[in-house]
């Protein structure tokens, strides 16, 4: 019985450490590691004189090409980052970035990040889509739609998304579009797995045997 209680929990473990490890799997999704100097130039996404975001790339209206009003920049630009380095994008702008993940029978994920919005208007509607995909961006996984306003707020998908059958076996992708007006600011993007119902069986199991062997 000690043998076996001691492979459910070292079972349990391991499925959890590698959902855990999702969120540091993939490649520079919070921009952090492109080293910006401000004042300017922008770090890409567009910018001319300027390589591109190191782990992501770029993909305006359905296709890998050139953005139209994009970048990353550091603390000391004006507009405060939420931390070291921060991603922006105009409508219609997209990017994404890959993990070295597996996707797994019985995912369900969850995107969160903080963004804001420059608004000096006061009247546009700011809006991110965080579109999970499988080794390609036209191989859609599921989506989430966050409005944005205000000036760096926390926002998560408490739903989450459901890996499909069809993007079993594949390697997981974040794309991130700006679908609403004006120009939105993100950081922190996180995507992270949620236990699957069998793992967390297995610790409630091994943590009940546990209590038992305590009691005894």
């Amino acid at each position: 019985m000690k043998r076996v209680f001691i492979m459910l929990m070292l079972f349990a473990a391991f499925s959890l450490s590698a959902q855990a490890g999702l969120i540091n799997s993939f490649a520079n999704i919070d921009f952090d590691s492109d080293g910006v100097t401000t004042p300017g130039p922008f770090k890409g996404f567009d910018a001319p004189d300027a390589p591109e975001i190191a782990g992501w790339t770029n993909y305006r209206n359905g296709a890998p090409g050139p953005l139209n009003d994009a970048g990353v920049e550091g603390p000391g630009a004006w507009w405060s980052p939420y931390e070291t380095n921060a991603g922006f994008m105009a409508e219609d702008d997209a990017a994404y970035t890959m993990s070295t993940y597996t996707i797994q029978a019985g995912d369900v994920y969850t995107i969160s990040f903080y963004a804001c919005e420059w608004d000096w208007n006061n009247n546009l509607a700011g809006e991110w889509t965080a579109t999970l995909f499988y080794d390609t961006p036209a191989n859609v996984i599921g989506s989430c739609i966050q409005g944005v306003a205000g000036w760096w707020t926390p926002y998560s998908d408490a739903t989450g998304i459901s890996a499909t059958a069809a993007s079993v076996g594949g390697t997981l992708g974040i794309l991130m579009t700006n679908t609403g007006a004006g120009i939105v600011q993100i950081d922190e993007i996180a995507v992270n797995v949620v236990p699957e119902p069998a793992t967390m069986f297995l610790l409630g199991l091994g943590s009940l045997a546990l209590l038992r062997r305590r009691k005894s």
